[in-house]
């Protein structure tokens, strides 16, 4: 009986200590990202990092709206603009998973309609140049900037379907041959396109015969465990979202703060997603897990090499599907960063940003509601938040 109760002892302080010592670790992250987030500026914040492929912490700071008491938690969402993306992507590379589509194959094979870029009229667009950011497509934000409603706020009165006909077909409204396309042949550079990935979003409608956020939610989200993300506004089923800000350019000094509206826009697919870490943790696990998710296979490994693989080294040696390996695109962050597959997110109001390590099954994420508009701001959060996220996460995985 004596020996039993030793052993129960022993296990009692184990435990314990093990309690006490996952207090005390978060103790200093908490004072850490508190810290940082003050020095950039931030209204709001949640943060978190994945070790051995699994999420082990996260961090809410903040209040949801300037000047009001509402505080962040873990189940907060966050607008998360271009880090949506990937997300965008990984709906596409299910489909591609399934057979249902071939990256190398002309998207008019998929579309209703005919695309092409009018300088270089016989030369197709294919899925996999939408991906990789080759597709000559263009950014055209006299005429993206029609669509947002920050305004009036809510979702917007234009369908994608509306949108990419208008921008994208000769006839539409918002077309405009100079700005909406480049002059050079697709593959020959990488040039960032919001409008490709919501095309890319319209071509998952077409190919699976669902609305892009139904298929998300039915074939994507159910399946990776992320009950608390979404693509429509209206259709949040609750009312924890942290509201986007503006920021004056001196970002820590807080005269001049806008709260802005719950906007969106009609080409959601590249930047409307609302989600929290948590949720976009089940993403990154995805991708370290080899495609597994919680032990059942969601993808196929391969699919997810394909994934993480440079796409088009003539035309960027960093660009892999949606994610790049030069995200950051500053010599000088990597010096002190290894090139680790990553996105950013920046829009009106917000700034968001995930990287991750394939190799060590770790990762970091960060969503806020307030943008970058400082080279200071950037390096607090892309750099500083980062490397401490990576490196608590290595040092967790035993690395």
């Amino acid at each position: 009986m004596k020996v039993q109760f030793n052993f129960f002892l022993s296990m009692l302080l184990a435990c314990s200590f093990i309690v006490v010592q996952a207090q005390t670790k978060s103790i200093k992250l908490d004072k850490f990202f508190t810290k940082k987030m003050k020095h950039s500026g931030r209204i709001g914040m949640q943060v978190g990092y994945v070790a051995y492929g699994e999420l082990e912490w996260v961090g809410s700071y903040g209040i949801k709206e300037y000047k009001k008491p509402d505080r962040i938690n873990d189940t907060t969402l966050f607008m998360v603009a271009s880090i949506s993306k990937p997300m965008t992507a990984l709906a596409m590379m299910k489909l591609y998973d399934e057979g249902k589509v071939s990256l190398d194959e002309g998207i008019n094979t998929y579309l209703p309609f005919k695309i092409v870029n009018p300088h270089v009229p016989d030369k197709k667009i294919t899925v996999r140049m939408l991906l990789a950011h080759v597709s000559s497509i263009r950014d055209n934000w006299e005429k993206l900037e029609i669509g947002y409603t920050i305004d009036q706020g809510g979702d917007a009165t234009m369908s994608l379907e509306d949108f990419l006909k208008s921008y994208l077909l000769e006839n539409g409204e918002y077309y405009d041959a100079e700005k909406n396309f480049y002059k050079h042949t697709p593959t020959s550079l990488n040039r960032y396109t919001n409008v490709g990935y919501g095309l890319i979003g319209y071509l998952v409608e077409r190919i699976s015969g669902m609305p892009f956020d139904e298929y998300m939610r039915q074939e994507v989200f159910k399946p990776l465990h992320m009950g608390n993300t979404y693509w429509i506004f209206s259709k949040i089923a609750h009312d924890n979202i942290a509201l986007p800000h503006n920021m004056p350019y001196k970002e820590t000094d807080f005269k001049g703060t806008q709260v802005l509206t719950h906007f969106n826009y009609p080409n959601y697919p590249s930047g409307q997603l609302r989600t929290t870490v948590t949720d976009y943790a089940q993403f990154v696990k995805l991708m370290l897990n080899n495609g597994k998710i919680d032990g059942e296979e969601f993808l196929s490994e391969a699919t997810i090499r394909e994934f993480l693989r440079v796409q088009y080294p003539e035309a960027d040696k960093w660009q892999a599907v949606s994610w790049s390996y030069n995200e950051f695109q500053n010599p000088l962050y990597y010096m002190l960063m290894p090139r680790y597959p990553s996105h950013t997110g920046l829009d009106p109001g917000m700034c968001s940003v995930v990287s991750f390590d394939p190799e060590t099954g770790t990762g970091a994420i960060i969503l806020t509601n307030s943008p970058t508009t400082t080279f200071r701001t950037e390096k607090i959060i892309y750099l500083d938040m980062v490397k401490k996220l990576m490196k608590e996460a290595k040092k967790t995985s035993g690395i």
